[in-house]
């Protein structure tokens, strides 16, 4: 007779894997259910829990060594309240899913043990299932979670986010920047911070220059001799290029020293890397100095990631807080030296999101 706990887990990762989500809620609980799947020793009428802290849960989460993560910081990141309510609205979302949880007769729950304080004593959280009434077969709502958790938990504050700068040893550089950048950074006034520089202003001339040069040839080709079409062509096309050039890689490094922080421009970012930014402060000899980084929140509205964009055409500061999911719904604010952001849509949104 197989495993009742390993039959309803095993439907809760295949849910999860069949209606995915990309938010941070969502993964803590593939991250739960999978150790579940891999670590319990289960029986006919038994099972053992693979208890995680939440240290774990959030390292796990973002790839991080857990050794780093900071406890106060993963405790207000993993909320239990917020992954009960994350699981109910799940399976509650998804008929199917919904369904073979009734037919089977039991659900999937977060449980946590009670900590007694101090460092030792961390709350673990793991997942258990609860028989399904048959009375609540015609419920549709799926309720009831068990929580054994001592640890008051604020109150989630929707209007505002703290942003987390990356490591520039955990920044993937592209082939370019290992050119310039010593360890994800480079001193402006450096023998290879002032070749960049010359660089950044040849390659300025050079857009001028093939700008000039192509619209000239395009305006008197009637009067260039054995100028064919394909010599034309070829000669349009190198307006766009330096276009290209000039907004993608000279203007976001032109204008770093002014905002501070810049979106890496072409040729800065890794090919496989998703989101890279670059930032400038202010080194102990009051010296410039640019690395390569990272600044991510979460986001508290629907827990995707939120990462810097551009602020036009909606925001007129330079760079906001973009959801990944919702960019136009879910935009805060960015402050590099506070690390805090704070609510830029609909004044009236939050309203009914509380």
């Amino acid at each position: 007779m197989e495993n009742k706990y390993l039959i309803v887990f095993n439907e809760l990762r295949n849910q999860l894997l069949n209606y995915p989500r990309n938010t941070l809620w969502n993964r803590y609980l593939e991250i739960i259910v999978e150790e579940q799947l891999k670590q319990f020793r289960y029986s006919d009428d038994r099972f053992e829990p693979e208890k995680l802290s939440r240290q774990q849960i959030y390292a796990k989460a973002k790839n991080a060594d857990e050794r780093r993560v900071d406890s106060q910081l993963a405790k207000n990141a993993v909320k239990i309240s917020k992954l009960e309510l994350t699981l109910a609205a799940f399976i509650e979302n998804q008929p199917d899913c919904k369904r073979v949880f009734i037919n089977l007769g039991y659900k999937p729950i977060i449980v946590s043990s009670a900590s007694g304080g101090g460092s030792k004593n961390k709350t673990l959280i793991w997942m258990d299932i609860e028989a399904i009434d048959s009375a609540d077969e015609g419920n549709e709502q799926l309720d009831g979670f068990t929580v054994l958790e001592s640890d008051d938990e604020d109150p989630e504050d929707l209007s505002s986010i703290t942003y987390e700068r990356k490591a520039t040893s955990d920044v993937k550089p592209s082939s370019f920047t290992k050119l310039f950048f010593k360890q994800g950074e480079l001193k402006m006034m450096s023998f290879k911070g002032i070749v960049l520089m010359l660089l950044l202003l040849l390659s300025f001339f050079l857009d001028v220059l093939i700008a000039i040069y192509a619209v000239f040839v395009v305006m008197l080709m009637n009067e260039i001799p054995n100028l064919k079409l394909w010599q034309a062509f070829l000669y349009a096309i190198l307006i766009p290029i330096a276009y290209l050039n000039w907004r993608y890689f000279f203007m976001p490094l032109y204008m770093l020293p002014y905002h501070r922080v810049v979106k890496a421009p072409m040729f800065f970012a890794n090919i496989n890397v998703v989101n890279a930014d670059i930032e400038m402060y202010w080194d102990k000899d009051k010296l410039n100095v640019a690395r390569v980084t990272e600044f991510t929140a979460t986001c508290p509205i629907c827990s995707g990631v939120i990462e810097l964009a551009n602020g036009k055409p909606d925001q007129k500061q330079p760079l906001v807080g973009r959801c990944r999911e919702a960019p136009h719904a879910h935009m805060y604010s960015f402050d590099r030296m506070t690390m805090k952001g704070y609510f830029l849509g609909v004044p009236d949104y939050l309203k009914y999101e509380l």
